[in-house]
């Protein structure tokens, strides 16, 4: 169980789980769920395996069985994956364009150096390229991974 959500133990420190994507103003409907204690127990543990707060969790199932769609936790079709795993993969992609971004912002001004000497060095336009097509196959796979998630 990861450190960001609750333990379904009793006694145990709560921590708190994801909360669902937020919306800007907030949502203005509320339902209320009333559960005995077998049916929380059963819900705290399903939204610890998905990553979400409980409350979470059951806005998330709810929308997706009224909307047809993927269920938190469920293995999203042609993936073999959940939401909460691909969304975790597209956080890693964003951090490693991030870093070849850094390192394209590295060769410009290296570039510019070398132009104030007048001396190109040949590995540079090899280095410059690579990166470039680094940062389209990573943009490539977010806005994929972008796509799926939605």
């Amino acid at each position: 169980m990861n450190s960001q959500t609750r333990s379904t133990r009793p006694g145990a420190p709560s921590l708190r789980g994801v909360d669902r994507r937020h919306q800007f103003p907030g949502r203005q409907h509320r339902i209320n769920l009333r559960l005995d204690d077998t049916e929380h127990r059963d819900i705290v543990t399903a939204a610890a395996r998905t990553g979400l707060t409980p409350t979470g969790f059951c806005a998330n199932a709810a929308l997706a069985a009224a909307r047809g769609t993927t269920a938190p936790g469920s293995l999203i079709t042609g993936t073999g994956v959940t939401r909460a795993e691909l969304a975790a993969v597209q956080r890693e992609l964003f951090a490693a364009r991030t870093a070849v971004v850094r390192t394209g912002t590295n060769l410009n001004q290296a570039t510019a150096a070398l132009n104030a000497t007048g001396e190109t060095p040949v590995w540079l336009d090899h280095a410059v390229k690579r990166c470039e097509r680094a940062i389209d196959r990573l943009d490539a796979v977010v806005a994929e991974i972008h796509q799926r998630l939605r």
